[in-house]
């Protein structure tokens, strides 16, 4: 507990930025390194057709990730359609929950699945219960044990975000260049609408629990969080959106609209350390 305070406290105290109101702030690139190791890499493996489906997440206990739903459950659409109620045009978007043990963690720069070996991998999954990612697409892994040389990232579980701040999407989407595998801190994005709501410039859709970000992110950034470009925390995960170059339309879940499933989740986590601990 000391040291996830400790390493919190030092994102904390490395990103913040002097300066008041939200001009773009200015970027500090060895921070924004530091914080990108907090970010891991979320395989899963689908057994019916030995595919893997390569997302980003976010550390924020030593055994505990915090990703996308869409990554961790089995697909039935690729194209969700969401109205600004936070409901679906096109029916359920997941169907069954993934096997947990077939998700693996895998941690550094740049990660190829089919030759590093996974750091961790899950024994349970927390998320909402609902069948569609609208205004839910979020979910909590609980890991069979803890990774202790990663970057614990601070969740922002009160306060939400608004129009004009700024924030950094981080993920294995390979940044401009398009390197899946490859971990990136893209530049500060300004968050450009907050739901409920529709951006007519973008074409973004909205629910209550969503917000938009200007830059783009790409494949294998799904699950990837956006660090608030002041304080460091987490405050969205990568949901949808329009292409990887495209600029707008890049839609994020609030952490701070699922505080409660998050507090349950790092109760859980810590309850599965404890049990690790007793059978040792």
């Amino acid at each position: 507990m000391i040291r996830e305070r400790v390493a919190q406290l030092a994102i904390l105290s490395s990103l913040l930025i002097a300066g008041c109101g939200r001009a773009a702030p200015a970027e500090n690139p060895s921070a924004l390194r530091r914080a990108a190791r907090g970010v891991v890499a979320v395989a899963t493996r689908h057994s019916e057709d030995g595919s893997v489906t390569l997302c980003s997440g976010t550390l924020v206990a030593p055994n505990l990730v915090l990703t996308a739903r869409h990554c961790v459950s089995d697909a039935l659409t690729q194209t969700p359609a969401c109205d600004s109620r936070g409901e679906s045009h096109n029916g359920a978007h997941v169907a069954r929950d993934a096997d947990p043990h077939a998700i693996e963690i895998f941690t550094g720069t740049h990660i190829d699945v089919a030759v590093d070996a996974a750091r961790a991998h899950a024994e349970r999954t927390v998320h909402p219960t609902t069948s569609i990612i609208c205004d839910a697409d979020v979910a909590f892994l609980v890991l069979d044990r803890s990774i202790d040389d990663v970057e614990i990232l601070p969740m922002r579980l009160t306060g939400g975000v608004e129009s004009g701040d700024f924030v950094v999407p981080v993920g294995f989407g390979g940044g401009a260049t398009g390197d899946i595998g490859t971990r990136v801190p893209r530049a500060s994005s300004e968050i450009l609408s907050v739901g409920p709501g529709s951006n007519h410039n973008t074409g973004a859709v909205l629910g209550p629990r969503e917000f938009e970000v200007q830059t783009a992110t790409c494949r294998g950034d799904s699950g990837g969080p956006a660090l608030d470009a002041r304080t460091g925390e987490v405050v969205g995960v990568v949901s949808r959106g329009a292409s990887c170059w495209s600029d707008g339309n890049h839609v994020y879940t609030r952490v701070d609209a699922y505080s409660r499933l998050a507090i349950n989740a790092l109760d859980q986590a810590r309850r599965a350390s404890l049990a690790h601990l007793a059978r040792r």
